[in-house]
């Protein structure tokens, strides 16, 4: 009895180290496709600008709303169903830009994902910049009903993207206090290792009654 019980506790443990090895390889159970995916996801986001990939619009050469502003499109240089390289260029140059103003840690999660949303900002606010421009008035007319001769009722209104861009600057302010905060509370508390700092600190903890116990 005791060896059917000794051979049934030995079948269990095999079965749970099977299961706990599963679970450390594959623990969302993917097909073998979904867990090579998720591996080359895991290494997109793990790139520099991996996590920035998904704020550049696709070109879409004449297409695409911002056309106008486009400085490639007259040289035929747009690469149609890619990735807008004027987008990819100012995201990294604005990334670089931040780390360097507010000398950030790159290998903070928080400072990256600030960053982040302070760059995606950005290039909202860009892609406004162009409408108004292709737009020329801050004021346009807009369709606020039908007559009953099916003619269109318009009246004078702000335009959409210079609404947009108000709200947009609006939030990117809010994220560089954020960010701006969240780098000068990291500075106050980050220790202070040089050599007049150890000093002064060892100075403001010692009083005269110390040094003479100490003497004593």
């Amino acid at each position: 009895m005791s060896e059917s019980l000794s051979l049934s506790d030995e079948l269990a443990l095999s079965n749970r180290e099977r299961f706990e090895a599963s679970l450390a390889d594959n623990p969302w159970g993917y097909s073998a496709k979904g867990l090579e995916a998720k591996r080359a996801a895991t290494t997109l986001v793990k790139l520099k600008t991996g996590m920035y990939t998904p704020v550049p619009i696709v070109c879409r050469g004449s297409g695409c709303p911002y056309s106008e502003s486009c400085a490639l499109l007259p040289y035929d240089l747009a690469p149609e169903g890619e990735l807008c390289p004027i987008e990819i260029s100012k995201i990294e140059a604005l990334v670089q830009g931040y780390y360097s103003d507010f000398e950030l840690d790159e290998m903070s999660f928080t400072d990256r994902a600030l960053v982040n949303e302070v760059v995606s900002l950005d290039i909202m606010l860009e892609r406004c910049k162009a409408l108004m421009a292709k737009e020329g008035t801050p004021v346009v007319d807009v369709v606020i009903g039908i007559s009953e001769h099916g003619e269109e009722i318009r009246q004078p209104a702000v335009s959409k993207s210079i609404e947009a861009y108000e709200k947009l600057t609006k939030r990117k302010d809010q994220k560089l206090q954020l960010l701006a905060k969240t780098n000068r509370d990291r500075q106050r508390f980050a220790p202070e290792t040089d050599k007049q700092s150890w000093i002064q600190n060892i100075a403001d903890v010692i009083t005269v009654d110390d040094l003479s116990e100490a003497n004593s």
